[in-house]
């Protein structure tokens, strides 16, 4: 992938578009699973992702959106998950050759995620592992974990990614109104968290119209250390006679594009509700426009599931250090004080010391709990490695770690989760 990875660098690529809404104007209705149209309808298929490469895209998604054994298992086909995400692949890459990009498209399983609901990280993890194992065998380029709605659920998606394939991983976000997912994630957040995973390019999709993820996508674009990526639906559906109608023109819609250049998105497309000519459209507004420079972000960073921080040298930052009752407390799952401290603007962000506090208590269960309740940023030291490298895989935003001069912790199972490495004056130190 050394060459998308190059080509992102230098200049725009252009996706392609809906697959859903398309393929229901060839037959699929709503009580069927799209991906089973891999293996029932592969003509139709193929014709579609032949569409999307005329109409211009360099990469093409495969239709496999919903292709876990959770969404699947809806319609009866959990046990042939790996099949059908395969054959998604697998019909692109016959269709498009070697010359065009093929993009796995997963999105998220359905459910809840602990605490608010039933799925735990390790399950949802292993959902994912499984469609990333079989898209990578069938030969897909990278992955593209879009319409996520969870940050948690989607690290869980990017940690399988990377632990299990050597596919370079694109990171998704879709968002509400009021500028946040579903479970309150700002876009400064995802951006970070998911960087800082290993994502090659951030960004958002569906939503709205494109105008409604602007404001999403700059507010990555101020944080970004990696190019972006944007797939706006085509203007909110209506539902007209039991049909949802999109009633934005490929014109209105291509429109945009020159606000999203302007703010880091080097990877556009569209999704639901758009079609090859929205595609074309899009090719179109590209070839018209002076393409910005990008300008990626460098500052350390720290983020929770809910807000995040910047480290300027030029700025104070005030800490709230635990003390040992508070760390007693907290572990004992008691967070509604400090909560309710994190609603003020007494502190930027909380520093957790377990000191010589050993693996004794649930730490996959304290970090999840803690990250869904806390919505400060969170500095954590500890002279036991496992606390940090649990800590870090199961809490939902990005960490810092203190470590001092003396410090016998090993820095590469911190780098792999993303953490910022501080030292004792907390101070950048790596």
């Amino acid at each position: 992938m050394h060459d998308f990875l190059k080509s992102i660098q230098e200049r725009v690529l252009l996706y392609d578009g809906s697959k859903g809404v398309m393929l229901q104007k060839k037959g699929l209705t709503g009580h069927e699973a799209s991906e089973e149209w891999n293996i029932s309808h592969p003509d139709v298929v193929k014709n579609l992702y032949t569409e999307y490469q005329h109409a211009g895209s360099d990469i093409i998604q495969t239709n496999t959106f919903p292709g876990n054994k959770i969404t699947l298992g809806k319609h009866g086909l959990e046990d042939k998950t790996s099949e059908l995400v395969a054959a998604g692949v697998k019909l692109a890459r016959e269709t498009v050759g070697d010359h065009t990009y093929i993009a796995a498209s997963l999105g998220p399983t359905g459910s809840i995620m602990e605490p608010a609901g039933d799925l735990s990280f390790d399950e949802a993890y292993n959902v994912f592992q499984e469609s990333l194992k079989a898209i990578e065998d069938a030969g897909a380029d990278l992955v593209n974990f879009e319409t996520f709605i969870d940050l948690n659920e989607l690290r869980a998606a990017i940690l399988a990614a990377k632990e299990t394939t050597k596919l370079s991983i694109i990171a998704s976000a879709t968002f509400e109104a009021n500028g946040r997912t579903t479970f309150g994630n700002s876009p400064e957040a995802c951006a970070i968290v998911c960087q800082s995973l290993g994502a090659s390019i951030v960004g958002a999709n569906c939503s709205g119209g494109p105008e409604s993820l602007i404001e999403p996508i700059k507010r990555m674009y101020s944080v970004a250390s990696v190019p972006l990526c944007v797939k706006p639906n085509a203007g909110m559906p209506e539902l007209i006679k039991g049909e949802l109608v999109y009633r934005q023109t490929p014109e209105q819609f291509a429109s945009y594009t020159k606000d999203y250049l302007e703010n880091g998105v080097r990877l556009i497309g569209g999704c639901c509700g758009t079609t090859p000519e929205f595609i074309c459209e899009l090719r179109k507004s590209l070839t018209s426009l002076q393409i910005p420079e990008i300008n990626l972000k460098s500052a350390p960073t720290l983020a929770s599931a809910f807000n995040h921080l910047v480290l300027s040298p030029d700025q104070e930052h005030t800490v709230k250090r635990l003390s040992q009752e508070e760390m007693t407390s907290v572990i004992d799952g008691n967070f509604s004080g400090l909560a309710r401290e994190c609603r003020s603007d007494a502190f930027d962000y909380l520093l957790l010391d377990f000191g010589d506090i050993q693996e004794t208590f649930d730490i996959e269960d304290f970090a999840g709990q803690f990250g869904s309740f806390i919505r400060k940023p969170v500095i954590i030291k500890a002279k036991s490695q496992e606390i940090i490298e649990q800590f870090l895989r199961y809490y939902p935003g990005r960490a810092g770690v203190v470590l001092s001069a003396d410090s016998s912790i090993s820095l590469s199972p911190l780098q792999h989760y993303g953490a910022l490495i501080v030292n004792d004056s907390l101070e950048e130190a790596d």
